[in-house]
């Protein structure tokens, strides 16, 4: 354990009937030396040993309910130890050294040495807001004297009062100590428990190598470690083993342990935070690259939302449970150093990297792959030198020299997957250029050719396939595209990717559902507000919308105006248009459905000089009567949403969204200015699919990752991009987007529902019938309605969500409770042990997929059983937002938070059974219906207990 830099003990106490566990029963714990923890970690383990000048996050850690304690050596003072010289400068004296860590042994029989760890280690610590401490290098005080009785028993005497005078000092701060056997009887009252290494698994730091440990010494260790478990305390056992091993050999190394009454934690020696067993982190983050080498700019991939990956590879990704990170090559230095969060490297199509890297990827995939990461290739391979390609294809165990061939007199076909392969269109097999390259043995062949040439023999080639290490999709046989550029795909992705990356099943966060229904949100860009309509002559379109649409369908919606529209600043408005206008703003504001968004000041067409879809727009912002020659983030940002509160905004109520304009491509900058706002920012996206264009290539993902800021996507395009730029028609066009909300639907639940227009959608009677329409249709459906500022913080925490393995079908899940919807195959979800499940409140099953819903706490398990559990009452849908006061077999408490009566849907009840339900103090009996649901409507922002009767 010396000279390390964190260590974390234990699993949530409140969570450990999730897994398995009673209070009383063994923990997981968990170890981190690293200088900078990670939170979710901390959150999931009940207690934490981390360095006390680490990066940590206490504060979400103690929200969590979770204890971390600092480590703290007080045997021995590490070479590079951050205190090192103050100890020098204070002549602090030194009793030997230890040459195994090149530390300094401590002489503890100086009372100025407890002075020192106690009042200034310590108390610093504690001043920081850690709820304890770990002392490690106990022993080391019988090192400095092996021979010399006396000496050592005064050094062990020395040690004790250290601890003694640590406990005094902070008596409320837990202590635990790693071994120090000899001192356990005199610091039994002071400790709260004893952490030992290498019971059963270990690695030998000589020879490299992990290995079991040797019975006897297994036997010998048991012996001090029943003592103290004897005497009533904890005991933690850390044990190491290989990380290329298969997972069920750590976790029998902490079943064992857990067994005899252990907490357990299984790892590395580096103690780097690797988690091994009991929890294992779920790696859910993938690694793709662009950028490319073109001169021409509007060929040009500067930032990831130009890459393959963004437009067309992040949609399946998430939906299958990742998360995509994105790199930018120029140089040996780039290529990234990955964590184990990461399970993939993806080599997009159309990617391009200087000659000079080429070599160097290599060998860093090599590296990718020897460390477990798997690897899929899409379009074509990023090599052009013929020595870098060689090299790559033997690393992967590839045949064929990987080199573009010319285009052969035939092709035929040798094997194709029916349904895999011809996705989305079924095109005969022309004769077209390919490259030469042959699967691994081990290979899936989704589509396996023999080109012919016009002299020779014919060579076979594998262009889509999977394998043991990941998988190759090569042009042209991955997408077809159409004359008017509509790509489609010839490869089902779904199945690609999940074969290629090859992971277990595991939930996968889903911001298309809560509590069992489809999510609607609805968001107005501010454009044609202050536009005479023609639907009543005289009036704005704003008061159309306001009178036609907001006041007649109760639903939230977040509006949004521009700034200089509204003061009247654009050249053909008149200045006495800006009281009229802000009066009008101010009355939808007011309304109690309508969330506050800024459509920025002068809204801009692009956003980043040099973007290369500044030859789409005309002008770079409205025209302004005043002189505003250059985009200012902070005028267009901070100042209009400032202009918003300060004279639109109802009392109690402020800027909730900031909704982006023109292009929609904000630089880092500008998403920075929205979160430090504390704002949520939304739009952006391409997300068009319909009956003329049915493709999965016309549907964005859920959000856009900008060096390190994050931008939420618009899950839906809006009615100018239906209507076609607005040149009509305006009535069939955007009726359109109701295909686009049924095909985002089926055959998989790809987004939620969106309506997302602009106010000039009251300019005519035909577009306000449109969305009339439109409207018309989402209140007929079983939609959950939430704001723009909600859904858009749920993409943000799915994002983040952390979920570690317990076993094959368990999972502890780690977030800000803001994504509380889970999905997992209809099959699994259907096995659910709520009372193994602490946080689940229920599921739906829709098609072949289980909608998983949470409470929103912190940390939530997801057990499954054997088999279905019969009875178990649990919610199935909600109309709104509620939230969980407790739940469990017996009885539910709950509170409504929605402003309109919200329907619940409970199933899992015994069938007729009766269920005694408690709203706004009256109570009354129901009985479940035949197929064990108990349906309730409960009124706005109410409160209700529910009853269950026994099974």
């Amino acid at each position: 354990m010396k000279r390390r830099r964190q260590t974390t003990l234990g699993l949530m106490g409140w969570l450990l009937g999730g897994l398995g566990i009673h209070a009383a029963e063994p923990m997981a714990f968990y170890v981190n030396y690293s200088a900078k923890v990670p939170t979710a970690p901390l959150v999931a383990h009940a207690l934490s040993i981390v360095h006390p000048d680490a990066t940590v996050d206490l504060a979400a850690a103690h929200r969590a309910g979770a204890t971390v304690l600092a480590y703290l050596s007080i045997g021995e003072v590490a070479g590079d130890a951050p205190y090192r010289t103050e100890v020098v400068r204070r002549r602090l004296p030194f009793a030997g050294h230890n040459p195994v860590w090149n530390s300094d042994l401590i002489d503890l029989t100086d009372p100025r040495w407890g002075e020192y760890l106690v009042d200034e280690l310590a108390a610093t610590a504690a001043r920081r807001g850690f709820d304890g401490f770990f002392l490690d290098t106990l022993d080391s005080v019988d090192l400095v004297a092996p021979g010399d009785a006396p000496r050592t028993a005064a050094l062990r005497q020395g040690l004790v009062a250290v601890v003694q005078r640590l406990h005094a000092a902070f008596p409320q701060k837990r202590i635990i100590v790693n071994r120090g056997f000899f001192a356990f009887a005199a610091l039994r009252e002071v400790i709260d428990g004893v952490l030992a290494e290498s019971l059963f698994a270990t690695h030998d730091s000589a020879g490299g190598v992990y290995g079991a440990v040797a019975p006897a010494t297994t036997a010998a260790l048991l012996v001090e470690l029943r003592k103290i478990a004897a005497a009533g305390r904890p005991v933690y056992v850390i044990d190491y083993a290989d990380p290329a091993s298969p997972p069920a050999h750590p976790r029998e190394v902490a079943r064992q342990i857990r067994a005899l009454g252990f907490h357990a934690f299984v790892s590395t020696p580096a103690l780097d935070g690797t988690m091994l067993a009991p929890l294992r982190l779920v790696p859910r983050r993938i690694c793709s690259f662009y950028g490319n080498l073109s001169t021409e700019q509007s060929d040009q991939v500067k930032w990831p939302a130009e890459s393959f990956t963004a437009t067309k590879l992040q949609l399946p990704l998430e939906w299958l449970g990742y998360e995509v990170d994105y790199y930018k090559v120029a140089s040996r230095a780039d290529l990234p150093r990955l964590g184990a969060e990461c399970h993939a490297i993806v080599l997009p199509r159309l990617w391009q990297i200087p000659p000079a890297v080429e070599a160097p990827l290599v060998d860093w995939l090599v590296e990718q792959r020897a460390a477990g990461r798997r690897i899929v290739v899409l379009g074509s391979l990023p090599f052009r030198d013929r020595e870098q390609r060689a090299r790559f294809l033997e690393a992967l165990d590839l045949g064929g020299s990987g080199a573009p061939a010319i285009r052969p007199a035939a092709l035929e076909v040798i094997s194709k997957e029916t349904g895999t392969y011809d996705f989305e269109v079924e095109l005969p097999l022309n004769p077209v250029s390919y490259v030469e390259l042959r699967a691994p043995a081990d290979a899936r062949r989704i589509l396996a050719l023999r080109a012919r040439p016009t002299a020779g023999p014919a060579v076979d080639f594998d262009p889509v396939f999977t394998c043991s290490w990941g998988g190759i999709a090569l042009d042209p046989f991955l997408l077809f595209r159409r004359a008017d550029f509509r790509e489609f795909w010839r490869v089902d992705p779904f199945v690609f990717l999940q074969r290629a990356l090859g992971a277990s099943p595991a939930p996968a966060p889903d911001t298309t559902t809560r509590d069992g229904r489809r999510v609607f949100l609805s968001h107005i860009d501010g454009d044609g507000f202050s536009n005479f309509s023609r639907v009543e002559p005289g009036q704005r379109s704003a008061e159309i919308i306001r009178d036609r649409i907001l006041k007649k369908f109760p639903l939230p919606v977040t509006v949004s105006i521009i700034e200089a529209e509204l003061r009247a600043l654009i050249r053909t408005q008149r200045a006495a248009d800006a009281p009229v206008l802000e009066a009008i703003a101010r009355d939808i504001f007011a309304l109690p459905q309508v969330e506050l968004a800024s459509h920025t000041f002068s809204h801009p067409f692009f956003w980043i000089e040099g973007d290369r879809t500044e030859g789409f727009y005309d002008a770079a912002k409205l025209d302004l009567k005043q002189v505003y020659d250059h985009l200012d983030l902070t005028r267009e940002i901070v100042d209009s949403v400032r202009y918003i509160n300060e004279l639109l905004a109802p009392p109690g109520r402020t800027v909730r969204v900031f909704q982006w304009s023109g292009n929609c491509r904000p630089p880092p900058a500008a998403l920075a200015l929205t979160r430090e706002l504390g704002l949520e920012n939304i739009n952006g996206g391409d997300t068009l699919i319909t009956a003329r264009n049915r493709t999965l290539t016309a549907v964005a993902p859920r959000s856009m990752p900008w060096d390190g800021e994050l931008q939420i996507l618009a899950p839906n395009q809006n009615e100018n991009v239906y209507t076609n730029n607005w040149r009509g028609p305006l009535f069939g066009t955007f009726s359109q987007v109701l295909e686009t909300f049924a095909l985002t639907e089926s055959p998989r639940r790809l987004k939620p529902v969106n309506l997302y227009y602009h106010f000039y959608s009251g300019d005519y009677p035909a577009s306000l019938h449109a969305l009339e329409t439109i409207y018309q249709w989402v209140m007929a459906q079983p939609l959950h309605p939430v704001t723009v500022s909600q859904y858009a913080r749920t993409v943000r925490d799915a994002r983040d969500t952390t979920i570690f393995s317990v076993g094959d079908e368990h999972w502890v899940i780690v977030n800000q409770g803001e994504a509380r919807t889970f999905r997992l195959p209809a099959q699994l979800a259907d096995r659910i042990d709520l009372a193994r499940s602490p946080g689940v409140t229920g599921w739906k099953i829709e098609s072949d997929q289980g909608y998983i819903h949470t409470d929103g706490a912190p940390v939530v398990t997801v057990s499954l059983a054997p088999r279905p559990v019969p009875h178990q009452p649990r919610l199935e849908t909600s109309s709104g937002e509620i939230s969980f006061t407790a739940h469990g077999p017996a009885g539910w408490r709950l509170a409504v938070s929605d402003p309109r009566p919200v329907e619940l849907v409970f199933a899992g009840c015994t069938p007729g059974a009766t269920v005694r339900v408690v709203t706004a103090g009256a109570a009354a009996v129901q009985p479940a219906d035949a197929t064990g649901r108990l349906r309730l409507t409960a009124p706005p922002q109410s409160r209700l207990e529910l009853e269950f009767a026994a099974p």
